[in-house]
């Protein structure tokens, strides 16, 4: 069984995770999300499996993490898109053979 102090670290270690995921997109630079996803799972959980007290007080940062880590799935799609939009020239071009305008 997890104890508080433990899932407060591995959500610490998510969150930097997180962090630092957020920081290679914005250098365009390749994201690894392996496992990000299952350990917040996890994560959930192991709060679950605490004492309702404990639970309680954990909820909210479980919260948090999750917030964050749908925010910068947002940031991703966004990404993706403005990859994929200006690809399209390209895309367009070679698929008519064309050149790109």
């Amino acid at each position: 069984m997890n104890s508080k102090n433990d899932i407060r670290r591995d959500m610490a270690v998510v969150a930097e995770r997180i962090a630092n995921a957020r920081m290679a997109l914005s250098r365009n630079e390749l994201v690894d999300l392996a496992g990000i996803p299952e350990k917040v799972r996890e994560l959930a959980g192991a709060i679950t499996d605490l004492a309702p007290e404990d639970a309680a007080e954990m909820r909210p940062l479980l919260t948090e993490l999750l917030a964050d880590f749908k925010s910068f799935a947002e940031e991703v799609r966004r990404k993706i898109a403005a990859i994929q939009a200006s690809a399209e020239p390209e895309t367009r071009a070679a698929a008519t053979g064309r050149p790109a305008t």
